[in-house]
């Protein structure tokens, strides 16, 4: 028998995060998802947190250029960045800086792995200018394990993102976060549970 899902969050109502939703962050800066496939029906995904809780959210599946071909016309390459690591890159603190203001970010979503491949078949995203952080917060997403020591969640590297460049209080988005994360181990046997809990 299929789950049944909550209407308004999506989740299966068993595990269903809608009261830990505020009110919406406002952000200033247009957030643009570029979501691998295979992330969208994970039970882990944060970006359907973000779509719970930010006000100015649009998410794309897909891969390759044509994929995202409805939205490259929307982008105004003046104004638009890319959080993606590597050199020529700007620190996150130092976006105030930057002319024209940022109007739109966009980040990729997926394992390491699938976020490069997207990076390389999309040629458009290597021409934008790059976005990244000096230093992370500590990463709270325990239940799905980092695959480098610098790893984030996309809801926590978004939610860094607008609360040092739009000024928005990202505590909405980890408070979702936190209750997400309590929703999904209620049911995990305790032995489990230690493995993603343990210090």
């Amino acid at each position: 028998m299929k789950r049944s899902n909550c209407t308004k969050c999506h989740y299966p109502v068993t595990t269903c995060v809608c009261e830990y939703v505020t009110k919406k962050v406002k952000n200033r800066t247009k957030i643009v998802i570029l979501q691998h496939p295979d992330e969208v029906n994970l039970a882990k995904n944060t970006v359907r947190l973000l779509q719970l809780q930010l006000s100015d959210i649009q998410v794309v599946i897909g891969e390759s250029e044509n994929d995202f071909a409805s939205i490259l016309n929307d982008l105004p390459k003046e104004s638009t960045a890319l959080l993606y690591p590597g050199k020529d890159t700007i620190d996150v603190h130092n976006c105030s800086a930057l002319v024209p203001q940022l109007t739109h970010l966009v980040v990729i979503d997926g394992t390491w792995k699938k976020t490069n491949k997207i990076f390389a078949l999309n040629p458009w995203l290597q021409s934008l200018q790059k976005i990244s952080f000096s230093s992370i917060p500590e990463n709270q997403y325990r239940i799905r394990k980092a695959e480098q020591s610098y790893s984030l969640s996309t809801l926590e590297a978004v939610g860094h993102f607008i609360n040092v460049v739009d000024g928005c209080d990202n505590q909405p988005l980890l408070h979702l976060l936190n209750g997400m994360i309590e929703q999904q181990t209620k049911f995990m046997p305790e032995h489990v549970k230690a493995r993603y809990f343990e210090e």
